[in-house]
């Protein structure tokens, strides 16, 4: 779900697909512990930078939202890609991964926690940024004192926001993840469920702010004081350019304090989207998404290579019926593999939670969403793996074919 970004490109769904699936051969169990495969370990130093992101991203949103479920009970953790949650809001510097110099002092992920008691709704926010290495727990740490500056980058109403730092060291004998959670909470939004609805159904506009570069005395409060450098590990200090931060001060997203309920909008909506995203229905998604997110074109382009549908105007979704009468609604890709075999993937979210989505019902599917995971999270699979999420999003993978 959290690589499952607002974009409707008309070979993303293929692109979503192949995300999902890279990484199957690459992990593995030694002695009970999650270990790097030998065909995740044995890849060219370039491919290695890949992997350690992209694992390092899945790696630390099963330690964060493990460690939030303990932290906050009843609460539910939802990810949205800062890139874009801050692109509704800022004009300069958001959203353009290319500018390298600016998007590595930003944090990868936004989590959006959401409490509901029967009647009144709360939310509240986790700034999350994830590592992770091939080369050694010390080169994690190192990698840690980065993330602590990056995640500083989103303020609300002035105030630094709660965050973690999960940074994973990834080996055949194991994989460790590393954990910076400092001290703070804070709350984003709370009132009735009522008023939560009215406000997640209002379409909330760009905003166009500008970033500030950090002021003098915070722009230093997370440097490492010369006196501790010789107590780190010697590869903690061993950066490559890929993870080096740029010199200067980093700039400073700042959400003001009186528009926290646009921010939960912008949040709660993007979450929705990528939900509908991952089940295939673009059309439903681009409801949730503000103009400068879906990067809406002046006049349309002309197609190239192919002639697909326009971005934004297509839907997938089709039902799979699961074990004990679950139904889900999703795309399904089937991929085919030696001797006759069919590797089959579907996607997509459970039926209820799908029509409130597909309908604009997001504090409905917010409250029900725990439900229906406490209802089918123990459904077994003949034949393949599931995977339900809290966010009601189901993953199944199955084997066909001559061997099974």
């Amino acid at each position: 779900m959290a690589t499952t970004l607002l974009d409707a490109s008309p070979l993303a769904q293929v692109a979503r697909h192949w995300a999902h699936v890279r990484y199957c051969a690459t992990l593995t169990t030694n002695r009970e512990l999650l270990a790097l495969s030998d065909h995740g370990s044995n890849v060219v130093y370039h491919h290695k930078v890949m992997q350690s992101e992209q694992l390092g991203i899945g790696l630390a949103l099963v330690v964060a939202k493990n460690l939030l479920a303990r932290q906050y009970p009843g609460w539910d953790f939802h990810a949205v890609d800062a890139e874009m949650a801050l692109k509704a809001g800022f004009l300069e510097g958001a959203g353009s991964v290319r500018t390298a110099s600016k998007t590595q002092k930003r944090p990868d992920y936004i989590l959006l926690g959401h409490h509901s008691s029967g009647r009144r709704s709360g939310f509240k926010i986790l700034v999350l940024e994830c590592k992770g290495t091939h080369q050694s727990p010390g080169f994690a740490y190192g990698q840690l004192a980065r993330a602590a500056v990056q995640v500083d980058a989103l303020r609300v109403g002035g105030r630094a926001q709660p965050s973690l730092m999960v940074a994973s060291f990834l080996s055949r004998t194991r994989i460790t993840s590393y954990v910076l959670d400092p001290p703070g909470d804070d709350e984003l939004w709370s009132g009735a469920d009522d008023e939560l609805d009215e406000l997640l159904r209002t379409r909330p506009d760009d905003k166009d702010w500008r970033p500030r570069p950090a002021a003098p005395d915070d722009a230093g409060r997370w440097e490492l004081p010369a006196d501790d450098a010789d107590d780190l590990p010697a590869s903690a200090g061993d950066v490559p350019p890929d993870e080096d931060l740029p010199p200067g001060a980093p700039d400073v997203f700042d959400i003001p304090a009186e528009q926290r309920g646009w921010f939960t909008q912008i949040l709660a909506r993007a979450s929705a989207a990528t939900a509908l995203l991952f089940a295939g229905n673009n059309a439903a998604a681009r409801d949730y998404a503000t103009p400068r997110q879906r990067e809406d074109p002046a006049a349309p382009e002309p197609l190239t290579l192919f002639e697909l549908a326009p971005a934004w105007t297509t839907s997938t979704a089709s039902t799979l019926t699961l074990p004990n009468g679950m139904r889900a609604e999703g795309t399904r890709y089937h991929a085919p593999l030696p001797a006759g075999r069919v590797l089959e993937v579907f996607r997509g979210v459970e039926s209820d939670l799908y029509r409130h989505l597909a309908e604009g019902r997001i504090g409905p599917y917010l409250r029900a969403a725990p439900r229906a995971f406490r209802r089918w999270s123990a459904a077994q699979l003949d034949g393949g793996v599931m995977s339900v999420g809290r966010d009601g999003t189901v993953l199944v993978v199955r084997l066909a074919g001559e061997q099974r």
